[in-house]
């Protein structure tokens, strides 16, 4: 997940909050909504980064043991 800061004049930020408001979304869903929506309007695609694979370390044996045990007496 990223984030994205905007600096804008007052008027700007009104504006975004009123659009907000009457689609039913917060601000920030609405900015991202709007660009969405552009890209598909202007036909531009980002192309998709392959994710790294993930390793999971298999250990064998004692390796395996996770955490110790204490074996207590009764008096």
């Amino acid at each position: 997940m990223k984030s994205l800061f905007i600096r804008c004049s007052e008027e700007t930020y009104e504006l975004a909050h009123a659009l907000a408001k009457k689609e039913s979304r917060s601000l920030n869903k609405q900015i991202i909504h709007m660009i969405h929506n552009e890209a598909d309007n202007r036909g531009v695609v980002v192309e998709k980064k392959p994710e790294p694979e993930k390793t999971v370390e298999v250990k064998t044996g004692l390796q395996g043991f996770v955490g110790t045990a204490t074996q207590g007496f009764a008096d």
